[in-house]
């Protein structure tokens, strides 16, 4: 009877250990909505699209990509424009009105929603022509940003030539994450930080102390392969030094989406 009972014991203690080194927990949701997935579109499709686009926007020297979004594609510079030169506030006009005719190329359905961080002036020495460069700022929704979504425009005398780059519409964003911020974090404990770049060396180890002094924040990360672009929502973890290191970990799956050092030697 004694043999019967340490046996059971034995058991009941594996599966207690199998039932917590497992990273899947009973109440995990799987969400049919997410990730957002913008897939690659036919040829038929995207060459109906990049023709309608050139016709929309004879100016213009830039292209769609495989997905049908501006991008610096099939490049065709060197084509006439309008005479005359624009103003700093005539060029950010001309960028408006191009995204306000052209919504689904860009993702943006409303110009004014579009935040500049800066626009800088130059002129070539072929006719005197003068250029603006403009990028905006990432796309926020719902107060998250989404990584790499700045748009660069440039102008050239009175005409917008060049657009590359695109916000994404209708990101679903789920009410309830399986990976909250104490999760994710412990699941980098004990985690070693190489850091690769002149020399390789390790930085050290993943502390509970490091991850308390952490800096977190939500971020959205488009992943994009040929066949399709996720929109991942990420806790971004930046820890600092001596580790200077950076995690972008999925809040639905818990996977590290990305990861990087802040600084290279």
């Amino acid at each position: 009877m004694k043999t019967k009972i340490f046996l059971f014991l034995i058991a009941t203690a594996m599966l207690v250990f199998i039932s917590c080194s497992n990273p899947n927990e009973p109440n995990d949701i799987e969400d049919p909505m997410y990730p957002t997935t913008i897939y690659c579109l036919s040829e038929e499709i995207l060459l109906k699209k990049r023709n309608d686009f050139a016709h929309r926007n004879p100016d213009i020297a830039t292209s769609l990509n495989q997905f049908g979004f501006c991008a610096s594609v099939n490049v065709l510079y060197g084509g006439p424009t309008k005479s005359g030169n624009f103003t700093e506030e005539e060029a950010i006009a001309a960028v408006k009105q191009f995204v306000d005719i052209n919504p689904e190329y860009t993702g943006i359905s409303n110009s004014n929603d579009l935040k500049f961080r800066g626009a800088v002036s130059s002129t070539s020495g072929y006719n005197d022509a003068l250029f603006w460069y403009l990028g905006t700022e990432n796309q926020i929704i719902k107060g998250i940003e989404v990584a790499y979504s700045g748009i660069m425009f440039h102008t050239k005398d009175r005409s917008l030539i060049w657009c590359n780059g695109n916000h994404f519409p209708d990101v679903y964003i789920p009410k309830k994450f399986n990976f909250n911020i104490e999760r994710t974090k412990s699941q980098l404990l004990g985690k070693e930080i190489i850091h690769y770049g002149w020399t390789t060396y390790s930085a050290g180890f993943v502390t509970p102390e490091r991850l308390q002094q952490s800096i977190t924040k939500l971020i959205i990360i488009p992943v994009t392969t040929d066949e399709k672009i996720e929109l991942r929502v990420c806790w971004q973890i930046y820890l600092e030094a001596p580790l200077h290191y950076i995690f972008e970990i999925d809040v639905m799956t818990g996977e590290i989406i990305s990861e990087a050092p802040t600084i290279v030697f």
